[in-house]
């Protein structure tokens, strides 16, 4: 069997040659509908087609090792900006306990007192 690899110089053509038959189909399509413009949907799956594309590209590019790597840069990048996120939550939560605390230890009318 013959290996399929695609060097370097040949990324560039096809995510070319990729763009242009995109463009293409959005092109037929919106002949079809009469020059509407696209639903809300399918610009979205035409946008997600693009990003697959350019990720599947880009990853082919790095080779398995660097993206080995690569995603184990986003994998730890990623766990600082959760771990950031559930600090954030958890002091929100407590300052909303807190202050629901201090509003129920306050008497409803201020006017009242036991002056009198």
């Amino acid at each position: 069997m013959n290996d399929v690899a695609i060097d370097a110089w040949q990324i560039p053509i096809l995510v070319t040659a990729a763009i242009v038959l995109v463009e293409a189909g959005f092109n037929l399509i919106l002949r079809y509908r009469g020059s509407r413009p696209p639903s809300q949907r399918l610009r979205t799956a035409g946008f997600g087609v693009l990003v697959l594309l350019t990720i599947t590209v880009f990853v082919a590019a790095l080779g398995p090792t660097r993206a080995d790597q690569l995603s184990s840069v986003a994998a730890a990048v990623a766990a600082v900006v959760a771990l950031w996120l559930t600090y954030r939550s958890y002091n929100a939560t407590s300052r909303a306990r807190e202050e629901r605390e201090e509003a129920a230890a306050e008497p409803d009318d201020p006017g009242e007192s036991d002056h009198g």
